[in-house]
């Protein structure tokens, strides 16, 4: 998978956090994810929660969004 433009990371994060709270919650993943085939930009869900939530509270802040995708 490439990297993202920051333009790119902002946009698809926006559109994943449904609530615009300015985090991503699992449940919010869910539903992207079955619009979407269960993937994000080609990776699957379970690996990208693991992967980004780098403070384990089970959300996904733009900031660990934006570390996990550059």
């Amino acid at each position: 998978m490439g990297k993202l433009t920051d333009a790119e990371v902002k946009d698809l994060f926006a559109k994943i956090d449904a609530d615009g709270d300015g985090e991503i919650r699992l449940r919010e993943l869910r539903d992207y994810g079955q619009a979407h085939d269960g993937t994000l930009q080609g990776v699957k869900l379970a690996d990208f929660v693991r992967g980004a939530d780098s403070d384990g509270d089970r959300s996904i802040t733009l900031a660990e969004f934006t570390s996990y995708f550059a």
